[in-house]
């Protein structure tokens, strides 16, 4: 039911994509249906003659209309579906395409079957992920973000697949029917198990391979740019080494990192939990450069364990939870928290309750703050933020149901108890992030391929996991671009008659020349005067560097 809620928050009218695509599923069942009781009548009537051949045949020379229709019946939905889909839906023939500029077949009978005709996407993407296609290194290099981004309108189509009309209907199917493992079966499933099945499938691949993505921040959420970044794809000409060792990528994390402890004006000796930590950049954030005593939680054990390591060679004291959101301690009570591009992950029917409910419960004071960072889908989306929906729900973060557009996230928390201060929406901030992730991936490239990094987990590896991670992050740099999906922080806090709203208007805490996000400054914090102290200090590297420093000998 998760996949049909989304697709009904998603639509602003009936005609829009998710709904069209919503009503094949009565429309499959009614042809079921239909086949089902003709096939059952139909056995029924040559039963009565147990069977014999002979008989049957007189049965058919004494009522030849009836058991005709009842064969149709049997036969017939099958059939005029396939033959709508293949002559009027999917068309045979050309259609004046040279799709081979673009890609190059490694098979004869793909090869003719699209040579002059549009590739749907999700072929595109399953024959490139399964090495049964290539991207023609005539065209942009090969380079799969480039194909994307300025040539896919030229060869591919939106149009629905059997594959995907067949993952639909297996999310409403057992896994015994179905199988199981990424990419396969249902993953509308939001019990504590499942979940955790989830995470393992994506977020238990191995610190390696997620590090050939993130680079050194190993941050997995949005990044804030402070400045348009350089890539592969311009500026670097094609370099991906040194547009991932450019230092914007660790620049942006670290100011989210500051906007997120700032816009939850996050002082010295504040409780912090962090809930869906990852590898805990940010929990060791909050407690190294605001003086916070920081908790985090993760579903993940390589994050863990990177989380626990990282703590302990750098110093920096942390907690970390291996654990679901439903059971953190009910005992424990947090000044601020935060939810970085988590809430995804909980689905629609536990978003408002237990979700935000528990967040609810776990805030300390009457003045205690939320932050939620999560990843959205344009309301009113077309086919192509459709067919990226469904490839991201398949291949990349199964479950994370709880995808929408902005309205209903702050609908959810005001249902939860919040009063919502500020949203701000860092869509562009996010195609950012994924294209200096992407170029990061890509200069790895000969290292993955030749197996001397690999995944740790069966679900994917080896070729199958680079390729499906380069086309996962080329086609979001895309879909992020042009506010297919998008991102937004919402800040919230317990919406009481006690809460002190007077901040919001205080002048040392909404104006100056520390300004964080939306109209919050926190000038008083120790990362901000350490930040003022360090500004001047360029690259960013020895920037950061010069607020470790000032931050230690304080702290020390």
């Amino acid at each position: 039911m998760e996949k049909l809620f989304i697709g009904y928050h998603m639509s602003t009218r009936w005609t829009d994509p998710p709904i069209m695509l919503m009503s094949l599923l009565p429309y499959a069942a009614g042809c079921i249906g239909v086949s089902g009781f003709s096939a059952a009548q139909l056995y029924r009537e040559v039963s009565k003659v147990r069977f014999d051949a002979s008989r049957i045949v007189d049965l058919l020379k004494g009522d030849s209309s009836k058991f005709a229709w009842l064969v149709a019946g049997v036969v017939g939905p099958y059939l005029g579906t396939r033959l709508w889909w293949n002559t009027l839906y999917h068309p045979w023939g050309t259609e004046g395409v040279d799709t081979c500029k673009y890609v190059t077949f490694k098979d004869a009978l793909l090869h003719n079957h699209y040579k002059n005709r549009r590739i749907p996407i999700c072929e595109l993407y399953e024959l490139y992920i399964e090495d049964k296609l290539d991207f023609n290194l005539a065209c942009e290099g090969g380079d799969c973000y480039k194909i994307l981004e300025y040539h896919r309108d030229k060869f591919v189509n939106y149009k629905t697949t059997w594959r995907q009309v067949w993952w639909l209907i297996a999310q409403f199917l057992p896994w015994w029917m179905t199988g199981a493992g990424l990419g396969k079966g249902s993953s509308s499933g939001k019990s504590i198990e499942e979940t955790t099945k989830e995470i393992d499938e994506h977020y238990n691949k191995g610190n390696d391979v997620f590090s050939c993505m993130l680079g050194k921040p190993m941050v997995y959420t949005c990044g804030i740019f402070h400045e348009i970044p350089n890539f592969a794809s311009d500026a670097h000409k094609g370099n991906y080494s040194a547009s991932a060792k450019d230092g914007a990528l660790e620049e942006a994390q670290h100011n989210k990192l500051q906007m997120i402890c700032d816009k939850l004006m996050l002082q010295e000796g504040e409780s912090f939990l962090d809930i869906g930590c990852g590898w805990g950049t940010l929990v060791r954030h909050a407690a190294k450069h605001y003086g916070a005593k920081a908790t985090g939680v993760t579903l993940s054990r390589e994050g863990k364990n990177y989380c626990d390591g990282a703590s302990a060679e750098t110093k920096v004291p942390t907690e970390i939870l291996l654990c679901d959101y439903r059971d953190i301690p009910k005992d424990q009570k947090y000044d601020k928290i935060a939810s970085i591009e988590m809430a995804e992950h909980v689905g629609i029917a536990n978003f408002c309750d237990p979700y935000l409910s528990s967040v609810r419960r776990l805030l300390k004071r009457p003045d205690s703050s939320f932050l939620l960072q999560v990843s959205g889908l344009r309301q009113g989306s077309n086919w192509q933020d459709v067919a990226w929906g469904l490839f991201m729900s398949k291949y990349i973060f199964p479950g994370a149901d709880a995808s929408t557009p902005l309205n209903w996230y702050v609908k959810q928390c005001e249902l939860a108890g919040f009063e919502v201060h500020s949203v701000e929406t860092i869509g562009r901030h996010y195609a950012h992030t994924l294209h200096k992730w992407y170029d990061t991936w890509m200069s790895y490239k000969s290292e993955i391929l030749a197996g001397k990094i690999d995944a740790i987990s069966h679900h994917t590896t080896g070729k199958h996991m680079f390729r499906l991670q380069e086309f996962f992050l080329a086609w979001s740099v895309v879909a992020a671009g042009q506010g297919s999906a998008t991102c937004y922080q919402i800040l919230c806090h317990p919406n009481t008659y006690e809460y002190p709203r007077d901040q919001w208007v205080d002048k040392s805490q909404v104006s100056g020349p520390f300004m964080s996000g939306t109209g919050i400054s926190n000038s008083d914090s120790p990362a901000q005067k350490d930040n003022a102290k360090a500004e001047a200090v360029r690259p960013v590297a020895k920037r950061i560097a010069a607020m470790d420093a000032i931050s230690a000998k304080r702290r020390f």
